[in-house]
């Protein structure tokens, strides 16, 4: 079978389909994401860690609604 318009997509150019795999480097990052990692190497040990237990925490949240 062949299609109605060969070399066409019906879906936009400028833009995967819905529920489609994005190349990551195209996908805009949150600005406050950005700052964290931005500065991630120099914050201290202690604050990094308290960022990740943070993170992780709310996974034992999630878990338990």
């Amino acid at each position: 079978m062949t299609p109605e318009n060969p070399g066409k997509n019906t879906h936009s150019e400028n833009r995967a389909a819905p529920g489609a795999a994005t190349d990551p480097a195209n996908v805009p990052i949150d600005p406050d994401l950005a700052a964290i990692i931005e500065r991630w190497a120099d914050l201290p040990q202690a604050v990094r860690a308290a960022m990740i237990a943070m993170v992780r925490a709310t996974d034992l949240f999630a878990n338990q609604e």
